[in-house]
């Protein structure tokens, strides 16, 4: 049996943007912003235990290194 994805990640990536923009949109409410925080932390949980439980594969640490030093250089370019 092949590889099959059931998925769907630029769904799942809009998604989180989505409530990304509802949590940082000034004009929300801190009801309804609790509210999408309370849900980035659950899905942040489940990835993070998701990840904690997988097996570790060949080149994963030099890409994680690589990807590492994208996102500070990208927060470094911000300032």
């Amino acid at each position: 049996m092949g590889y099959r994805r059931d998925y769907d990640d630029n769904a799942i990536r809009h998604g989180v943007w989505s409530m990304r923009a509802e949590l940082l949109n000034p004009r929300t409410d801190s009801y309804v912003a609790w509210e999408t925080k309370t849900r980035l932390y659950q899905l942040k949980w489940l990835i993070d235990d998701t990840l904690a439980k997988s097996a570790t594969y060949a080149g994963e640490t030099e890409w994680l290194e690589a990807e590492e030093k994208k996102r500070v250089w990208e927060i470094l370019n911000q300032k």
